[in-house]
């Protein structure tokens, strides 16, 4: 049975999302620059409104990016039912300015038969560190 996911997220490689994706993750507006099963890496162009009163990319904006991508990349399994996140830990390590480009990656850690161990991070343009997380994700039953 073909991964009708996954081939969607490889379709889009290096083009805008389309519109059947969620709101909150066009919002974001990353591309995606490669996706396997088990990973998912995008990249992000900082906007002002994506910005703190530093003119940081803010942390919130950091730890939903992690958050986003990491769902993302647990939706490349093609599961019968979604995952939610259950938590998520964000160590943030860098910084990014307005117009800088970031790039996020998320690997499975650990697939367990409910809950599946994640971890993301984002780079900056010269792949410095700039926040990591982990993450669990529980697979939901939908009634």
């Amino acid at each position: 049975m073909a991964n009708t996911l996954l081939t969607t997220f490889q379709q889009y490689l290096n083009q805008p999302l389309p519109e059947a994706f969620p709101p909150f993750t066009k919002w974001l507006n990353g591309t995606i620059i490669a996706a396997e099963e088990g990973t998912i890496e995008m990249y992000f162009t900082v906007r002002k409104e994506m910005t703190n009163p530093l003119g940081l990319l803010h942390g919130g904006v950091q730890a939903a990016i992690l958050d986003d991508i990491i769902g993302i990349t647990v939706a490349t399994f093609d599961k019968p039912s979604p995952s939610v996140s259950i938590n998520i830990s964000v160590d943030f390590l860098g910084k990014a300015y307005e117009g800088d480009t970031i790039f996020a990656k998320s690997i499975v850690i650990r697939q367990g038969r409910q809950v599946i161990h994640m971890a993301g991070e984002l780079r900056n343009q010269e792949q410095k560190l700039i926040a990591k997380a982990t993450s669990n994700m529980l697979n939901v039953t939908l009634k």
